[in-house]
């Protein structure tokens, strides 16, 4: 028991440590480099094209949709209707 107290507060004591660090030593160099660096642009491309494509995923989901309830609603109009005796 006393050597997992010993465990938790050694992690404890690293976790409180890596708070107390200065916020650019936690940045990676695309984010805390130069903007104008390829790195960065590439990563901004690419942030934006990963963007693009959920936007397309869900216009064709939401396209689907609107698809199938014009078709219920036009093969419904269509359908004789039955009267219940």
């Amino acid at each position: 028991m006393s050597s997992q107290k010993g465990w938790i507060g050694q992690v404890g004591r690293v976790g409180m440590g890596l708070l107390c660090l200065p916020g650019s030593a936690l940045a990676c160099a695309v984010c805390y480099g130069d903007p104008g660096a390829p790195a960065s642009k590439g990563l901004a491309w690419a942030v934006v094209s990963m963007v693009c494509i959920v936007g397309l995923v869900l216009s064709g989901v939401v396209a689907f949709f609107v698809h199938a309830v014009r078709h219920e609603k036009k093969t419904s109009a269509l359908e004789p209707r039955q009267q219940e005796h």
